[in-house]
């Protein structure tokens, strides 16, 4: 399948003009001696069409068909190549044309989210009371989450909060990048830990790392679902067992949050035994974790769109992650329907996208129906770009 970047190029002028025409008589016959001799000194490559075609076969070239603006267009391929500063010019043109007609709305949102994520408060604010005049309806809200819109929220205590599904390695990354911004802006952040399914070393590692800088500059950081991770983590903290020394780590540390002297002690001991070195002490008088979000019915893990998504994507979505959509695959094999979670995608470059389309259109094809909630306007314009919306439902973020 071949995709069209910046919109679709008007069919080309007929290769045979007025002057071109054949006659409308054929030419006496050639001997065929005569023919064989005189036949390349006759062709005649000056007019389109005289070269005779020799085999029948045709290359057939399919295009995207769509109806988007070239400025929206434009900003998406650019922001999915990861040039958000670039992707706002286009934009910032057509609106101040006014020439986008029924795609208005979303070169709006577009640009509300490039400024959300390039931390561009003043012009965010002045395109709010323009949004506001042209539209007449409530903008979009800044929020404190910056370049992290969507990934990231502010519990009702005015904490900014992280999260995280699982502890691999990347995801970790993506995570711990939010909570050091987040922590330069004031001194208490929070990373929920109540959907987590796995993890590694790597992760493990780095989240024992940022926590450790994090409390060497005095900033808090208090782990929401603690008890999620320690239900994960515990069974691998066995005696004797080197292999998971940093999942170990945080298993203490997770105790420590909780409160769990007990617990704490019991595996401090085990892990002394198996590593051969002291282990952490207790700190008397921390604070303790909550167990679910403040605000959130004791028992509650997700919301009700949560729930209804068989998996979920997030972060950055690059070509070269092989296993991105693995989930989505895994998924479709057990759902005679799959909803797919995207609202914590910050950003999908192009190749991972028609991978994306390859993998929702073979499953299309046996029957499958696939639907996208939570798509910012960033990535719904890439999708339909490339025609994803075709073969699966996209559902937008909600403002």
């Amino acid at each position: 399948m071949a995709f069209s970047l910046f919109g679709k190029k008007p069919a080309p002028a007929p290769l045979g003009g007025k002057g071109s025409a054949r006659p409308a008589t054929r030419p006496a016959a050639v001997p065929a001696a005569a023919k064989q001799r005189d036949e390349l000194t006759t062709l005649d490559f000056t007019q389109p069409g005289e070269i005779p075609k020799r085999s029948p076969a045709r290359i057939e070239v399919q295009e995207t068909f769509h109806q988007i603006p070239a400025a929206i267009e434009q900003a998406a391929v650019l922001f999915s190549a990861e040039q958000p500063d670039a992707a706002c010019a286009p934009l910032e043109g057509a609106i101040r044309a006014d020439d986008l007609g029924a795609h208005a709305w979303r070169a709006w949102g577009m640009l509300f989210e490039l400024y959300q994520l390039l931390g561009r408060q003043a012009e965010f604010e002045q395109l709010a009371i323009e949004f506001a005049a042209r539209f007449e309806t409530s903008p979009p809200a800044w929020t404190t989450a910056g370049e992290d819109a969507g990934a990231t929220k502010v519990s009702p205590g005015g904490t900014p909060t992280a999260a995280l599904a699982t502890l691999r390695g990347d995801k970790v990354q993506e995570a711990v990048g939010q909570l050091f911004r987040h922590a330069e802006k004031g001194t208490a952040v929070r990373l929920s830990l109540t959907k987590v399914a796995d993890f590694d070393e790597d992760g493990c590692a780095l989240l024992n790392e940022a926590l450790r800088q994090l409390k060497r500059t005095g900033k808090e950081c208090t782990l929401v679902g603690a008890d999620k991770a320690v239900a994960l983590l515990a069974p691998v903290a066995a005696t004797g067992d080197r292999n998971n020394e940093q999942a170990w780590l945080l298993l203490l540390e997770l105790y420590q949050q909780l409160g769990d002297q007990a617990s704490f002690d019991e595996a401090a001991v085990n892990y002394a035994i198996t590593f051969e070195v002291s282990p952490p002490s207790w700190e008397s008088g921390r604070a303790m974790s909550p167990v679910v979000e403040e605000g959130e019915p004791a028992g509650a893990t997700s919301t009700p769109e949560e729930d209804a998504a068989a998996c979920r994507l997030e972060g950055d979505i690059v070509s070269g992650m092989d296993d991105a959509f693995a989930a989505i695959d895994e998924r479709a094999g057990a759902e005679p329907a799959l909803t797919v979670d995207v609202s914590r995608v910050r950003r999908m470059d192009f190749v991972a996208a028609a991978n994306l389309m390859n993998l929702v259109t073979r499953l299309s094809a046996t029957g499958k129906p696939v639907r996208f909630v939570g798509a910012s306007h960033l990535l719904a314009a890439l999708w339909e770009i490339i025609g994803l919306d075709r073969v699966a439902g996209i559902e937008l973020r909600k403002a």
